[in-house]
């Protein structure tokens, strides 16, 4: 894959101004006829579906898909899909924090698993989501077309629509928490499309030592402010036994980025693994293996070893991250 600059047509945004201002117009008329809360399912075999389809937002999912650009198809561009979900998060944090809008009534399904101890506005998962695969539908917009029609942005397009309507089916959000996270994800996906390549220049003119420094210090002091200005995030919003997840988002962010970047630095100077030398059976290989390795370091001190510490979360996350960046691929290279 070329690493040009890649820009949105005008057609394209064109088509996102026109979409976000329907989804708006949309969202505040359903919002003042009382239609706020009307896409909660009763059915609990339809909330089990979308629970599933919900999870293709989880930081889990987002982790495969890093292994299969990173180990698979171009590690620039897993990298630049990886701080896009970084800052989007972080700033989703932030602004649950700001509004502290709690999640709807239909918020209760604790004994489902579905309900969410965090702030509700804006959605998260709609988001993020919207900020990673409309970003990879840019990037993929000229390739595996059929009959000049782009196969990869209309799918990812869709399970971002799924996710969005997967947060109000199982009843932790409301209308005006995905909607409002929708467009926020527009305004980050604008943003990141067109100052990411002059970023990315000025960054890549340090010296490696300058980069390293540069990446720690931002990794740590993105988790200190985020945790010392909301402590309390997702604290205490809903009663009874959740479904684990701390209040440490600014802790996983911080985690991640430090992780990653020092993984991908390092990998970048002394690994120099590069998969358009690989055949596809290789390349499959190493997913495979990646994904193993990274659900072996992530998935046990996830959802088993369960310490409420913002540092035990700052720290797995980094763990898991550094795998993916610098581990994983010295080990391929070594077995290749």
């Amino acid at each position: 894959m070329s690493e040009k600059k890649q820009y949105l047509s005008k057609r394209a945004l064109l088509i996102i101004g026109i979409t976000s201002l329907a989804i708006l117009i949309i969202g505040i008329t359903l919002y003042f006829t009382d239609f706020n809360e009307a896409f909660y399912g009763e059915s609990s075999t339809v909330r089990a579906i979308f629970k599933v389809i919900t999870y293709l937002g989880e930081p889990v999912t987002y982790m495969i898909i890093g292994a299969i650009l990173y180990l698979g198809y171009n590690k620039n561009l897993a990298k630049r899909s990886v701080v896009i979900l970084l800052f989007s998060q972080y700033l989703n944090q932030t602004l649950k924090g700001i509004f502290q809008d709690t999640r709807p009534a239909t918020n209760v399904g604790v004994e489902y698993g579905f309900a969410e101890p965090q702030y509700g506005f804006p959605s998260g998962h709609t988001q993020n989501s919207f900020s990673v695969y409309e970003y990879l539908s840019n990037e993929f917009k000229d390739e595996y077309k059929y009959k000049q029609v782009p196969i990869v942005p209309i799918i990812l397009s869709g399970i971002v629509f799924l996710i969005a309507i997967s947060r109000m089916i199982i009843g932790v959000h409301d209308l005006q928490d995905v909607v409002g996270g929708f467009l926020i994800g527009v305004g980050i996906l604008l943003l990141y499309i067109y100052l990411e390549p002059f970023l990315s220049e000025q960054f890549n003119k340090l010296n490696l030592i300058v980069k390293l420094i540069f990446t720690v210090i931002i990794s740590i002091l993105l988790f200190l402010i985020g945790t010392l200005l909301f402590p309390n995030a997702g604290l205490g919003l809903v009663p009874g036994p959740l479904l684990y997840r701390d209040a440490g988002a600014f802790a996983q962010v911080g985690g991640a980025l430090l992780g990653f970047g020092v993984g991908y630095l390092l990998e970048q100077e002394y690994v120099k693994y590069n998969p358009s030398q690989l055949t596809n059976k290789k390349k499959v290989i190493n997913i495979v293996l990646a994904i193993v390795i990274l659900m072996v370091a992530y998935l046990p001190f996830e959802y088993l070893i369960k310490i409420d510490s913002v540092i035990y979360r700052f720290a797995r996350y980094a763990l898991a991250t550094f795998i993916l960046g610098y581990v994983v691929p010295l080990i391929c290279t070594k077995i290749s």
